[in-house]
């Protein structure tokens, strides 16, 4: 069998060695692409944000994590990355190899546990395990719906960039969602394509998630943000809910009804800009935001309102609050481990 080279770029292990040691993720990096000239693409970061940028920049199939970092250590760094990336394997190679350690790490879903203090002795072990979990495909991640939201799983495709086909089985119908390097490009349920079908897939409730290889589809039927896609399901489902007789949105028409006269569609708008962050203001996420640090400031001058107002008075938590003009559309989603800022504008007159 022939080895990979860098003409042959499918075969390569794409591989993230987060490590505030720069001498030794050089020492790592340089032992990976010498030992095997071609199999491995080597990506390396110091902390935890040069590691995030990287993840929404490129596709990786194996992260290698130390714990001791500053600002968000190597535990905390691993619970983050199995939210926002469930199906990415992530390997631990720490100094700090106590038990307790061991034991934490693999609860939250580590997939392997190495001390540094074995790499003298036991760097062709290391190897070796390395390349059987790079190897190993992502495709074919699955869960129930009851213990996640659809939503979820494609903000975590759509953050991640993966390409994959999202199939969804439910007592009320099968569909589909069609991700290419993370844009929702097609969706269909039964006889229904586009929009109102990602719409309806959104609302299956009650069933089985299987995450598939990406097959294009036969034509892109959306073209609209994943982000504004899926905060319009939510309207819809909250509209639909609100109706007489608690109907959900997963018995909603095939097209949103028609909205005011003197407003524009949410599924017309343009996303202007998106930032994501988590509970304590840590970002994840920006595009098209010039004033991300306002943005983050605001979301917790909200959070804060929304705590006293809670406490204040008789009031239900709310977790989303939607500011409407008449061009722009602010949608921001509260929950406790992470922050949504969304504006949408109308598109201009002609377009």
């Amino acid at each position: 069998m022939t080895e990979p080279t860098p003409s042959n770029p499918a075969r390569a292990r794409r591989i993230l060695l987060v490590d505030d040691d720069t001498a030794f993720t050089d020492f790592f990096k340089e032992f990976l692409v010498s030992r095997a000239p071609g199999a491995w693409v080597v990506h390396t970061a110091d902390n935890y944000a040069p590691a995030l940028a990287c993840l929404k920049e490129h596709a990786v199939d194996l992260v290698v994590l130390d714990l001791t970092m500053p600002v968000m250590d190597g535990l905390q760094l691993l619970t983050l990355l199995k939210r926002t990336h469930p199906g990415l394997p992530v390997v631990i190679l720490t100094s700090s190899a106590t038990s307790e350690n061991r034991t934490q790490c693999l609860q939250n879903g580590a997939t392997l546990f190495f001390d540094k203090a074995d790499v003298a002795g036991g760097l062709e072990k290391i190897y070796a395990a390395l390349e059987s979990v790079a190897a190993t495909p992502a495709e074919g991640f699955h869960g129930m719906l009851r213990q996640v939201g659809i939503s979820d799983v494609i903000q975590m495709e759509c953050l991640g960039r993966k390409s994959s086909i999202l199939e969804v089985t439910s007592p009320k119908g099968t569909g589909q969602v069609f991700i290419e390097e993370g844009a929702i490009i097609h969706a269909e349920i039964g006889p229904v394509r586009g929009e109102p079908a990602l719409f309806q897939v959104l609302a299956l409730t009650g069933g089985e998630f299987l995450i598939k290889p990406f097959v294009k589809p036969a034509r892109r039927t959306i073209d609209a943000h994943w982000e504004s896609l899926v905060m319009e399901a939510a309207r819809l489902f909250d509209e639909a809910s609100a109706a007489p007789g608690g109907t959900t949105a997963s018995a909603a028409p095939e097209s949103p009804p028609p909205p005011a006269p003197a407003e524009t569609p949410a599924t017309q708008r343009r996303v202007q800009e998106i930032v994501l962050c988590s509970g304590t203001g840590e970002l994840f996420y920006e595009w098209q935001s010039a004033g991300v640090e306002n943005r983050i400031q605001l979301l917790s001058l909200i959070a804060r309102i929304s705590a006293s107002l809670v406490q204040s008075l008789p009031l239900t938590r709310s977790d989303r609050l939607e500011i409407q003009a008449r061009e722009d559309r602010v949608v921001i989603l509260l929950q406790q481990d992470r922050r949504v800022f969304v504006r949408s504008a109308a598109p201009p007159a002609g377009a």
